[in-house]
């Protein structure tokens, strides 16, 4: 970061002292002359990172701190980089993966509070997908009061499924070709 400021630095304090020569320079032919030449070594010192890619610059030491990563000693630190670029990307593809699932609910009517999602490390392949979903026609037509039924599990081996979870879960299972147990769904009321 220091010798990106150093370089921002030098270009000011040459545009200053280029200023000032041409302010001092008698009119004519003379101020044109200094014109040319303050103008040709200001583009020198721009062009400075370039000349010195083929030697020993180290661009990563110059642009260090301009893009968020960070520099030490003149390199980035052992997977650091890579680091960055996987949090990055994991990012990314959970935002597409979002996108991608609200946009099929909002076709088939839900509305997508919460999304998760598991892959694998090469992001090929979505292996889970939790979700908590409710039924847009239901969220529409709330009445005033509003009693829910309390189902009572005396001696069952499972409580009855929610219906809405369980389309909302065909529905992905569908969509990313996933098996039915490695979906999660859970309904809200608006």
């Amino acid at each position: 970061m220091s010798a990106f400021f150093g370089y921002i630095t030098n270009i000011t304090y040459y545009l200053l002292f280029a200023a000032l020569a041409n302010m001092l320079a008698p009119a004519g032919k003379y101020r044109k002359f200094v014109a040319l030449v303050t103008g040709f070594v200001l583009v020198m010192i721009v062009l400075a990172p370039l000349r010195g890619i083929g030697r020993d610059f180290d661009a990563a030491e110059f642009f260090a701190g301009v893009a968020g990563l960070p520099a030490v000693q003149g390199a980035f630190p052992q997977g650091e980089y890579a680091r960055l670029h996987d949090t990055r990307l994991m990012a990314a593809f959970e935002e597409q993966l979002a996108i991608q699932l609200e946009a099929m609910l909002k076709r088939n009517n839900f509305t997508l509070y919460e999304a998760s999602f598991s892959y694998t490390e090469d992001f090929s392949r979505i292996t889970a997908v939790q979700a908590a979903v409710s039924r847009e026609e239901e969220s529409r037509r709330v009445p005033f009061i509003r009693i829910e039924p309390v189902q009572i599990n005396r001696g069952q081996s499972e409580p009855e499924s929610d219906p809405i979870a369980e389309e909302a879960k065909s529905l992905i299972a569908d969509f990313y070709n996933l098996s039915r147990e490695h979906i999660h769904v859970i309904t809200r009321k608006r």
